[in-house]
């Protein structure tokens, strides 16, 4: 019997890291931001709140990646880093689709006319990055 194992009890969960908690903190801002945004300023900044949906989501991918052990490749491509993941997880449909919509809100959203954005899309931002969130968490912290 390991010594990680005593009856009735399970095996402990790998310690999370400094590195992984750091990502986990720098999304946090960008949730908080997005959700803040959204219910405080009127008109709203539509695009400035789906950019920062796509970046909380970045950054829990990337803090999962993170805990994988696996090298984190510098893009804004959800798609790709939700791949990498996937070589040691199963993603989730729900997830990768998420990661698909949010991900046009990383670069084209800088730059003026570059979408027309709907109070719609905003509700759909806000849904999809608590749905990357809620999963990485989980996968980080079980």
């Amino acid at each position: 019997m390991s010594d990680e194992y005593t009856e009735g009890k399970e095996p402990s969960k790998p310690e999370v890291s400094k590195e992984v908690l750091e990502w986990e903190r720098f999304a946090e801002m960008d949730y908080v931001t997005a959700n803040h945004l959204d219910k405080t300023l009127y008109p709203k900044p539509m695009e400035i709140i789906c950019y920062h949906c796509q970046q909380c989501a970045e950054k829990y991918l990337k803090a999962l990646t993170e805990h994988l052990g696996k090298e984190i490749e510098r893009t804004h491509d959800l798609g790709n880093l939700a791949t990498t993941i996937s070589e040691n997880l199963e993603v989730p449909q729900s997830v990768l689709v998420s990661c698909a919509k949010l991900t046009q809100y990383g670069v084209k959203i800088r730059y003026p006319q570059e979408f027309e954005i709907s109070e719609n899309n905003v509700k759909a931002a806000i849904a999809d990055m608590e749905n990357v969130k809620v999963w990485c968490k989980r996968q980080i912290h079980g």
